[in-house]
């Protein structure tokens, strides 16, 4: 399983790693957090901003970028990280997740229920993603994680190059 090699690699690398959730709730911390010694040795911990007060209040995101591009986007994904790394300060990954779980929020033709954006920061550098997934929410949820493994491992590959 993906998940179960990105954790080992991490923890072999001594690296850490913090997620600031939205759409997934919590759920890509859990995840990271089920291996042995992965929760003492990588997981340093998340925050779940789950409504955009939170991405304002404790975040600092501003107000108008919300407005200007939706709580579900790319742009906001990205100060998610970015802004992120200030409370993990020590994180060597900075995980960010926003998207459309379910119906509401901001989705459109454009932006349909199942879109997901990923923002992972690194070495002082954003790598953003972009996700369409099928399914439950639960079944977008395990995608969405082996996505997120699968692109941490890649950059750890990248790097070690």
């Amino acid at each position: 399983m993906i998940l179960k090699q990105c954790c080992d690699a991490l923890e072999k690398n001594l690296l850490t790693i913090a997620f600031i959730e939205s759409a997934s709730s919590g759920y890509l911390s859990s995840q990271f957090s089920i291996y042995k010694n992965s929760g003492a040795d990588i997981l340093l911990g998340g925050l779940v901003s789950y409504d955009p007060s939170i991405k304002i209040s404790i975040l600092h995101i501003s107000p108008s970028l919300i407005d200007t591009h939706t709580a579900e986007s790319a742009e906001v994904t990205q100060a998610m990280a970015e802004h992120g790394k200030k409370l993990f300060t020590k994180a060597d990954f900075v995980v960010a997740c926003t998207g459309l779980l379910k119906p509401g929020g901001s989705a459109t033709a454009e932006k349909p229920e199942g879109t997901f954006y990923i923002s992972i920061l690194f070495k002082d550098h954003s790598y953003n993603f972009k996700y369409f997934l099928d399914g439950s929410p639960i079944a977008r949820l395990d995608q969405l994680t082996e996505f997120t493994a699968k692109e941490i491992l890649h950059l750890m590959h990248a790097i070690q190059k």
